[in-house]
Parts: structure tokens; C-alpha cells; sequence
């Protein structure tokens, strides 16, 4: 790359420090990055490191406690995706919104682009290169409307709070989850559930005065979507370690000082879908499946092949990543 640069002058900002790199040379390294690269690649995989200063990812000094960091935090107090959308926009990418993905087009093994729903209209979207991520409830069912079909092995990582009133507790007013503690199938952390509050009738107001330990299950790999219907259902060993874990954060509450009596549980809902497009070790370096059209790439919890257990942000974002220097390197 012929490129002009600016020397940085003072003392240069660490990004991070990677061990055992096997991405950025040869070999198995430790590689240590720093802040200020001015060449402005477009395939940058990391352009919140661009920037020579100081940059804050939580800024404490914005944050007004309204406990909303999970709907998306009003304040920018937090890093969050938006960074790299505006960092696609500087560099000619074009935003459509308010459009509903219905199906690709396909021929000859090839996609030509995409159809979406506007309203009453339907919108195609030409492309020579497309990434679904509708998520692990949406993708599944473009790819069907689509002809391509996918597997029922549907996860849904049930998400149950276990709550109790406490006078000015304020949860609903703290960074949710701040640590968690993992059991087998499960994990437990302090949450304050926003879905529960607003339309469970045993949540009664106000909110500050409930305190809620979440549950988040890894369920088996049995269920599937569809654009008619939805089928999914808790195996034995899943309600059995989710009856354990009511009884765990029942425990937990109880030696806090709550009575039994008191004890309430939140909605039973779906916390990360995935799994009817998952990879395998024949998919696991191409990270494409048989069943897709050569320039059709999915970038979402449908490639997962089994519920983490955990939130899947990180290695969403470690896939999503990973698919585009694949598709980069295809030219």
C-alpha cells in the first residue's frame, strides 16, 4: 500500500495486548496494539483504535442511573454497534431502514439480491453479495421463504427472573448483570427484568423497590421456526436444572432476608435464539454452509451450534468478524 503518514508525536496509547495471535504474521505470537493507525483501511477491523487520544468505552460522568443499558443507553455512556455503523456511513455505506427482509433471490446458485417488505409494497434490493443477519429467530425463516432449508435444532436460552420487593433497592437503576455465577446448564447474575416489570401483573410498581436475580438456561437443541409457527419446548433435563436453579436463587434471596412468601417469579421468555444453521467442522474454516448460494453469508447466533449459555455478543461479533476477512480474502 502506497500511503503518506504523519508521524504521532508524545508517547503512544495501548489498545490491547493479544496473546497467542494466529491472525496478524506468521507463527503463534504476542502482538501489542496501539492507538493512532492513520491509514484508514475500509476492511479495518478495528476502527475505534484509529483515534491517537484518550477514548473513553463508559464514560460514568453521562450516566443518569436509568438502568436502561440493556434497551440501549440513551446517554452514550456506553460503547456500543453504533460505532461501527457510523464508521460504515463515512465510508459510503448506505443506511435503509424501516424495510423487513422477506427472502433473497436466487439463481443458478447465485443470489441477486433481496426482497423486503415497505409497508403494503414489496422492495428488491439488488446485490452482488449479501449477509443475512436477521437474528436467530429471522434468519432461519428468510432462508425458508428463500427455498433453502434449515435444521430444527432451535435453541432459545430461557431467560427466568426470580424476584422479591425490597424497599429502595433500585436495581432497575444499576448496570445489569455485573458479574454472574455458571452452574452446569446454567448461569445466575443480578438483572433487573425490563420485560417482566412491563407486562407481568406480578411485577407491581415501583421499580425500584424489586430485586431480581436472572436465570439464563442453556436448553437442548430441539425446537424450529418457521414463518408460520414457532415450536419450542423445554426437554426434562431442562426443566429439571431450571427447577433447580429457581431453588438456588430462591436460597440466595431468602439468606439476603426476603421471606419465601414474598418470593415471585418473572416471564419466562427467550433470551438468544440460534442454532438452525450451525456450523460443523466440514463449515468451521469457510464458515459457509452447502445449503447457501456461493455469495450468501450468514453473520448471527444461526451458525452456533449449541446455546453458550451465556450472552453470545462477543462471539457474534468474533464470527461476524471472521466472515468478513473470509469474504475479503475471496476478492
Amino acid at each position: 500500500m502506497d500511503a503518506t503518514v504523519a508521524p504521532i508525536k508524545g508517547t503512544p496509547l495501548l489498545f490491547e495486548i493479544k496473546g497467542n495471535s494466529l491472525d496478524d504474521g506468521p507463527g503463534i505470537r504476542t502482538v501489542v496494539f496501539f492507538k493512532g493507525c492513520p491509514l484508514s483501511c475500509v476492511w479495518c477491523h478495528n476502527p475505534e483504535s484509529r483515534k491517537p487520544g484518550a477514548e473513553l468505552s463508559y464514560d460514568p460522568g453521562k450516566c443518569a442511573g436509568c438502568g436502561r443499558c440493556v434497551l440501549g443507553c440513551p446517554n452514550g455512556v456506553k460503547w456500543d454497534s453504533r460505532l461501527f455503523l457510523r464508521e460504515a456511513l463515512s465510508k459510503g455505506a448506505r443506511l435503509v431502514i424501516n424495510r423487513r427482509a422477506v427472502k433473497v433471490s436466487v439463481e443458478n446458485n447465485r443470489v441477486k439480491g433481496v426482497f423486503a417488505r415497505s409497508g403494503l409494497r414489496t422492495v428488491f434490493f439488488p446485490g452482488d453479495l449479501v449477509i443475512l443477519a436477521a437474528g436467530g429467530f429471522g434468519t432461519p425463516v428468510v432462508l425458508q421463504n428463500s427455498g433453502i432449508a434449515c435444521v430444527p435444532r432451535l435453541f432459545v436460552d430461557p431467560v427466568l427472573c426470580v424476584a422479591a420487593r425490597w424497599k429502595e433497592v433500585r436495581q432497575n437503576q444499576e448496570i445489569p448483570m455485573p458479574f454472574f455465577v455458571r452452574r452446569k446448564g446454567y448461569l445466575i447474575s443480578p438483572y433487573f427484568d425490563h420485560l417482566s416489570y412491563f407486562f407481568n401483573r406480578g411485577w407491581k410498581p415501583p421499580p425500584e423497590n424489586i430485586l431480581s436475580l436472572m436465570i439464563k438456561l442453556a436448553d437442548s437443541n430441539l425446537g424450529q421456526i418457521t414463518k408460520r409457527k414457532l415450536q419450542k419446548s423445554l426437554t426434562s433435563q431442562d426443566k429439571s436444572r431450571l427447577a433447580e436453579a429457581v431453588e438456588l436463587c430462591s436460597d440466595v434471596l431468602k439468606r439476603f432476608g426476603v421471606d419465601h412468601n414474598a418470593i415471585f417469579l418473572g416471564t419466562l421468555n427467550a433470551g438468544h435464539p440460534g442454532g438452525m444453521l450451525p456450523l460443523t467442522p466440514e463449515t468451521a474454516e469457510s464458515f459457509h454452509s452447502a445449503r447457501l448460494p456461493q455469495n450468501l453469508y450468514v453473520a448471527d447466533a444461526t451458525l452456533l451450534p449449541a446455546s453458550l449459555g451465556g450472552p453470545p455478543i462477543l462471539t457474534i461479533m468474533a464470527m461476524a468478524k471472521r466472515i468478513s476477512k473470509i469474504i475479503l480474502a475471496l476478492g
